[in-house]
């Protein structure tokens, strides 16, 4: 099927009034891309879908490329693309009312919180600038998506789904929504954690504004998800030394939302002789964020470096909006910020900001604004839209090295470790990304870190604003100044394995030798390994001590759901059910489990909610922490006197929830997590606590708990002589829209934990098409 610009729109404007304003918005939306005007070159790509909807878009140059997977995008998930935009553009209140609830990044919000944050975090005329700095590649790409979201609505604009159709906030873009969400996305680990603190922040002569944002649903009294819970992933690459075919295999599960806009759609671009790369990226992103190539794959995962600091002031007695800078006075700038309200009178927000960036504050805390004290925020990401030319150098890239030099040269990944590995068997792990450059001596004169902060994703690491001898350092060849340079960062290359599940590089592989590196790669004061890491290592090591890896292996081991702290805590639990005290309803379905999280697991919710409340406890174990012996240290959990009692208490809370829930505590694990879909509900396996590799968050619902976080794009890639082998799965699907033939194909799947072949290479695609190739013409 061939569609030709020119001739649409001439239709369109003999059309219904609405479909008018949507040509001429489309024209207008096209002509404000930079390098695109009147006479801009004519886009056109070629879309076909294989098997679950996936779209491999072929195009001859960049425009085309960008053209044609906005539109692929758009017929899959408009809606949510829509609502996208309307958040970066500050106009939540004015189309669906202030009080209701939204996310910023991964936080619970109100929409007036949410357009008060991009409002003051989204600078437009610095993403312009920066946006003007990038290559013309990239910005070919954006200009080509702009237009191809656009001429989606002018196509299908009067036939939306249910959840958007005939909503005013659906309307053509131009290229500030594409930057400014770009922008976004890239601070979700820093200032996007702490948007209510930045937008309720007041001198505390006025005081707050607005109290904390609510929780997301009432289900989070019963259990929520942990501030860790957020962020996550698992990821693998294996070197030729542990791979069977003697090539490099990644195995990559980032743990992400299972709503909202950072969900990733899976895709294959293409333009012949430029780039071939296929994998997914997050929604309204033009390019490919974790995948593979024709000679190297990769994945990431949530790192450890420190991606903002706060910077605390002193200030002026007489005047809480004052603060000391080398003992000048320096006034706080102070901006009102206007918001419209949906059917009601405008509301006007006050944010105040300083040289280093806005004021956050949180009340009833040691960082909330005093007469004395207030606290300003800098995060590295505020303008870093350089994903697209970094992304797309890793996907023209042909072995691991070049990987790293792209993650050096544009520092574009916003809080991302990376695992590689290319058809030479080379493996890599490099935490290389935007963060604080503050050198450890700087940091011992001028810094601390926290413990966990309630609310903040990362530990918060604060200077002395006071002393512009504290602020951040300049650093030759950085693309922004104040990054760290990656010359400072890790870099492992291994031909065995190398690993990360959001914990130090210390942790990669025992046998990599990298020296200690500055604070802000993460100062941990206690560096103890998460439970998913000791798992992932303990795993990798117990397969390579008999066999080596391959592409099926590699996955069914990612996705084993082996619970870790069943193998330390399960044994102890049972012996303390002999006590008389003991909840022995409880006690005899934890005599059941199997000590995993499959579907027919009995008892794995029950242990789960148990995990959740024993492991925060203080002194949980006898044998402590070796840094030298990761995965064995710290065990022996002590059940002496009280410290059994407390866990059996924790025990009987478990089983109380179950029960008010009406479910019971030997219920196989299937039959109480799913993933709701309409009215079916598809059974997933996973747990969020303990270890288990295939993380799965799941919060309570009618009779069970229903999965929004957790394993997303699931991949396992190797290579041949030929090209890559890959396989996937998407675990929640390619589409929001309920009436889609991809709402839940792809999660019926997973439910067996199965992934399929990627079709990479021309005869594939054309024998796993589902339908007629289409082009589409600017």
């Amino acid at each position: 099927m061939t569609m030709h610009f020119s001739n649409r729109a001439r239709e369109l404007r003999r059309g219904s009034p609405t479909l008018r304003r949507l040509a001429a918005a489309l024209i207008a939306g096209t002509m404000l891309c930079p390098g695109a005007a009147a006479a801009a070159p004519r886009a056109e790509a070629t879309i076909t879908r294989t098997e679950f909807g996936v779209p491999h878009v072929k195009a001859k140059d960049y425009r085309g490329l960008g053209f044609g997977i906005a539109y692929a995008e758009a017929e899959d998930n408009i809606c949510l693309m829509a609502d996208t935009y309307l958040s970066v553009s500050a106009q939540r209140s004015k189309y669906l009312g202030s009080e209701a609830m939204t996310r910023v990044g991964l936080v619970p919000a109100t929409n007036l919180d949410s357009d008060v944050y991009y409002a003051t975090m989204l600078d437009a005329k610095a993403l312009r600038g920066e946006f003007k700095r990038q290559s013309r590649d990239y910005r070919d790409l954006v200009s080509g998506w702009v237009a191809g979201y656009n001429r989606f609505l002018a196509d299908r604009g009067e036939r939306l789904p249910a959840d958007c159709a005939g909503q005013a906030w659906v309307r053509p873009i131009t290229s500030d929504d594409v930057i400014r969400s770009l922008n976004s996305f890239s601070m979700l680990s820093g200032t996007a954690a702490a948007a209510a603190k930045i937008t309720s922040a007041a001198p505390p002569s006025v005081g707050a504004t607005q109290s904390e944002s609510a929780a997301v649903s009432s289900v989070s009294d019963v259990v929520s998800l942990p501030d860790d819970a957020r962020l996550g992933s698992n990821g693998w690459a294996f070197g030729g030394d542990a791979t069977v075919n003697g090539r490099g295999l990644v195995v990559g599960n980032p743990h992400f939302p299972w709503f909202g806009p950072n969900r990733f759609y899976q895709m294959h671009l293409t333009i012949p002789g430029k780039l071939d790369v296929a994998g997914a990226g997050i929604i309204n992103q033009p390019f490919v964020g974790i995948g593979f190539n024709k000679d190297v794959a990769w994945t990431h995962t949530v790192d450890t470096a420190a991606h903002m600091t706060l910077f605390k002031l002193k200030l002026d007695p007489a005047d809480p909006t004052v603060y000391f800078v080398d003992g000048r006075r320096v006034p706080m700038e102070r901006r009102d910020i206007r918001i419209e309200i949906k059917d009601a009178e405008p509301l006007n927000r006050t944010v105040y900001l300083t040289r280093y960036g806005p004021i956050l504050a949180i009340p009833g805390t040691s960082y909330a604004w005093t007469k004395d004290t207030a606290f300003a925020v800098r995060d590295a990401n505020r303008t870093n839209i350089r994903g697209g030319d970094g992304w797309l150098a890793m996907g023209r890239s042909r072995n691991v090295r070049e990987i790293r030099a792209a993650l050096a040269k544009h520092l574009h990944v916003p809080f991302l470790n990376t695992m590689a590995a290319d058809r030479h068997g080379d493996a890599l792990y490099a935490d290389i990304s935007a963060a604080a450059n503050v050198s450890a001596e700087r940091f011992a004169k001028c810094g601390t870190v926290s413990e966990p902060t309630p609310g903040f994703l990362q530990r918060i690491y604060t200077l002395d604003g006071s002393r512009s001898a504290c602020g951040w350092e300049t650093a030759t060849g950085t693309p922004e100044p104040g990054l760290l340079p990656a010359s400072d960062m890790a870099t492992i290359y291994r031909r065995d394995f190398v690993q990360n599940s959001n914990d130090s590089y210390r942790w990669t592989n025992r046998a990599a030798e990298i020296p200690e590196l500055g604070p802000m790669m993460g100062t941990d004061p206690k560096p103890l390994p998460d439970m998913r890491t000791r798992s992932g290592i303990q795993e990798i090591r117990d397969f390579l001590a008999t066999r080596k890896f391959d592409i099926d292996s590699g996955a069914t081991t990612m996705l084993g759901n082996k619970n870790f702290a069943a193998g330390l805590a399960l044994a102890p639990m049972l012996e303390l059910c002999k006590r008389a005290a003991a909840p022995k309803r409880a006690c005899a379905a934890l005599a059941k489990w199997d000590g995993k999280a499959e579907i027919d697991s009995r008892g794995a919710m029950l242990f789960s909610l148990f995990w959740g409340k024993a492991a925060v406890r203080p002194d949980l174990w006898t044998r402590a922490f070796d840094p030298s012996d990761i995965v064995a240290t710290p065990s022996s959990l002590d059940t002496a006197g009280t410290k059994g009692d407390a866990l059996l208490a924790d025990l009987a809370a478990a089983a109380d929830i179950l029960d008010k829930m009406g479910i019971a505590l030997d219920a196989p694990l299937g039959e109480v997590q799913f993933a709701e879909r309409g009215d079916e509900r598809i059974p997933i396996s996973g747990g969020m606590t303990g270890g288990i590799l295939n993380y799965t968050a799941a919060l309570p619902t009618k009779d069970g708990f229903a999965v929004v976080h957790g394993a997303s794009y699931v991949q396992s890639v190797t290579f041949d002589d030929d090209g890559p082998i890959a396989k996937a799965i998407l675990t929640y699907s390619q589409s929001v829209d309920p009436k889609s033939a991809h709402y839940a194909d792809q999660t019926r799947e997973f439910s067996g934990k199965k992934l399929h072949r990627f079709p990479f290479d021309a005869l594939e695609i054309k024998e796993q098409a589902i339908s007629t190739p289409k082009t589409i013409r600017e």
